[in-house]
């Protein structure tokens, strides 16, 4: 049996390893027995965004997937309300999500065929690697008890740009545009990418783009679609060859692009060398040797920030005030039930070539 981290293990072991402890797979793995309903647009948006990017439908008239790219993200807004009884202010705050949502849907599917100089590969593709043990060459990290260690999560959109160089990119809805050195620093998309490589082996990673997008932000001017260097004759081969899953890239930027969409949209190419691939992969596996380590001190980090999103703050007090909490965590919460596959996702796939993964079908050579 394997230990699995998810980018959440990741996040919540360094921002408070009390609520880590609770909350995560990897140690008691609870949930509030009633979950909180919470409005998540920016998820309802990644799945409009999915249908949209989604390689099948690439060359479709967008006049056919357009309205698909709406129904998706109404269907994903309406998934979250599904078994909760609204409050009259929670109804009012979810019609008006819907209309922002429609109508910055709207202003970005107007702007970007004019930036979407690139071929989708994957949308919302999971991916599930082990973490190489940095210590030792060619041997994968394995636990005090022997088990394999992995970490898994998924990608918004993989693309190829007209470079044949590949890009992993993750769509975000921001109250403000992020300062281009915080972009750099975001180390879970980074971490994404080195896993991806992992994932297919053979494919090698060039950068990241985060794809941002704000409700309140001022609408891009139509006349004034944006506008970007590219090479025709290499875009064109790839439009006719870009359904398979490798090529050698024969030119990566190194330099940082961002393209400007009014103030509603914000596209930041990043490059990313080997060696922040290699040093995040280092620190994955270190986080990870902590994260199983019984040993580790589980202290909380309180702070609104974090509090704020917490699912664990009533034992957390009662914890803290020398209380029962176990008493409250076993009349409000209970043990995750087991993943399950989401069936008929759209971007699933059942099949990577990480090793020891047998090949996709219908495998052959990318030329």
């Amino acid at each position: 049996m394997a230990s699995d981290l998810r980018p959440s293990d990741r996040t919540w072991f360094k921002r408070c390893r009390r609520s880590w402890d609770l909350g995560s797979r990897l140690r008691r793995n609870l949930e509030p027995v009633e979950p909180a309903y919470a409005l998540d647009i920016d998820r309802a948006l990644r799945d409009g965004l999915a249908v949209y990017y989604f390689p099948g439908m690439w060359e479709w008239d967008r006049n056919v997937v357009l309205p698909l790219t709406y129904a998706a993200f109404e269907r994903g807004l309406r998934r979250q309300r599904d078994g909760h009884d609204l409050t009259p202010a929670q109804e009012e705050a979810w019609e008006q999500s819907l209309a922002d949502g429609r109508r910055l849907l709207d202003h970005y599917l107007a702007w970007a065929p004019a930036a979407d100089r690139f071929w989708p590969v994957r949308v919302e593709t999971d991916f599930d690697v082990q973490i190489p043990d940095p210590t030792t060459a060619d041997t994968d990290l394995v636990s005090t008890e022997g088990r394999a260690v992995r970490y898994g999560g998924r990608v918004d959109l993989l693309l190829v740009d007209e470079h044949d160089a590949y890009w992993v990119v993750r769509h975000r809805l921001v109250e403000r545009f992020t300062e281009p050195d915080l972009l750099r620093l975001d180390d879970e998309i980074v971490a994404a990418a080195w896993a991806w490589e992992l994932f297919y082996l053979g494919m090698r990673i060039s950068g990241t783009i985060h794809n941002e997008l704000r409700i309140g932000g001022e609408p891009p001017d139509p006349a004034d679609p944006v506008r970007r260097p590219r090479a025709s004759h290499a875009f064109a081969r790839a439009r006719a060859q870009h359904r398979r899953m490798y090529a050698q890239a024969e030119y990566v930027p190194t330099d940082m692009v961002v393209e400007e969409g009014g103030g509603m949209f914000r596209r930041t190419r990043i490059p990313r060398s080997r060696a922040a691939l290699d040093d995040l992969g280092r620190r994955l596996a270190t986080e990870a040797l902590e994260m199983l380590d019984e040993r580790s001190p589980l202290y909380p980090t309180p702070a609104p920030e974090h509090c704020s999103a917490c699912d664990f703050r009533a034992p957390c007090l009662a914890m803290n005030e020398g209380a029962d909490a176990e008493a409250i965590l076993a009349a409000a919460y209970r043990v995750r039930p087991p993943e399950t596959p989401e069936e008929g996702r759209l971007g699933a796939v059942t099949w990577s070539m990480s090793r020891g993964a047998a090949p996709p079908p219908q495998w052959r050579k990318s030329r």
